[in-house]
């Protein structure tokens, strides 16, 4: 399954959409300055009535960003531990709600990578960056879910958001020098 972002720029305000533009889920941080803000992810609710085709969200999970300590998430209603862990933190590990299983986001210098922590390494998703077609075809920014890890898609997407801003941050401050 592929969730593509329509601004990928700024994961914390963005829709993300199926490969025909329908929109799945949408992250909303208030205010211009994005520090020690909130951001809420939603989750559209299906609709199959064509007299009400708007959409409608309900809220999935929330992102409290710190400067300090570590930014904390809660998803669906519930605080979720996610550890950090390998050398200069290039890890997060939670534990999928309702799965069980243990994953590790990997924090790559110009992608993140989820895999099954459990000495497997079973590659769960990818972020893929956009391209805007120098070299190649252009294309747009996605995270990309494996089959086998669909039902898990919204966790997936909530602890992508998190990883990623971390991931982005630490390639301005790399170029900032």
């Amino acid at each position: 399954m592929d969730i593509y972002l329509t601004n990928h720029a700024n994961v914390r305000h963005t829709k993300f959409c199926s490969a025909d533009g329908q929109i799945m889920y949408k992250s909303e941080t208030p205010g211009l300055l994005h520090t020690g803000k909130k951001t809420t992810i939603y989750k559209v609710i299906p609709n199959n009535d064509p007299e009400h085709m708007i959409d409608r969200f309900t809220e999935l999970a929330t992102i409290d960003w710190r400067v300090v300590k570590s930014s904390t998430l809660a998803y669906n209603g519930v605080e979720m531990p996610i550890a950090i862990k390998g050398i200069f933190g290039r890890h997060r590990i939670f534990t999928a709600p309702g799965d069980g299983r243990l994953f590790k986001w990997t924090l790559g210098s110009f992608r993140v990578t989820l895999v099954l922590n459990d000495g497997s390494n079973t590659v769960v998703a990818r972020g893929h960056r956009s391209n805007i077609g120098f070299i190649g075809k252009p294309r747009q920014a996605r995270l990309e879910i494996f089959p086998n890890f669909n039902h898990l898609a919204d966790v997936i997407l909530v602890t992508y958001l998190l990883t990623e801003r971390i991931r982005k941050d630490r390639e301005r401050n790399r170029r900032r020098g």
